[in-house]
This record gives C-alpha cells, structure tokens and sequence, in this order.
C-alpha cells in the first residue's frame, strides 16, 4: 500500500472522528492493525494484533509513517 493511501485513510478517520470509524490493515505476513481515532484527543490510537499493544499518536504524519513501515519492513541487506 502507498504511503499517500494510508494517509488518505487516516485523514477519513480523524475527519469523522466522532463516528468510531475503524481501520484495518494487513501485512503480507499476516499481521493485523486495528486504526481508531479518539474523539477526544483526535490521536490515532494504534493497535497491534498480533503482539496486543496500542500506540497513540498526535499528528497524522507519525501514524502515517508507522503504519507504512509495519506494512513494507526493510529486508535485511546482506553484504556478499
């Protein structure tokens, strides 16, 4: 997924953010994240199936980013 998709998906999130509008994304691997806006605060609350924590964050570029890296992990470079 690109990282401008996932922004777009998260912008949604904090644009209704009183509605409890989740957001599922899933690694290749397998893994599951579960994306929630809190109303309150408006920070994304982050959580992570597969180990059960959650992270929060403020600002939309950080979760962005987050969630992009979970998706696409760097592959180990071996030096030959």
């Amino acid at each position: 997924m690109k990282l401008e998709s996932i922004r777009t998906f998260l912008s949604t999130l904090l644009e209704y953010r009183g509605v409890r509008i989740t957001q599922t994304f899933n690694s290749d691997d397998g893994k599951t994240l579960i994306v929630q806006c809190e109303p309150n605060s408006g920070g994304l609350i982050i959580r992570d199936m597969a180990i059960g924590m959650s992270w929060e964050y403020t600002t939309l570029d950080e979760a962005t980013q987050f969630i992009y890296s979970y998706l696409h992990p760097e592959t180990p470079k071996v030096n030959a």
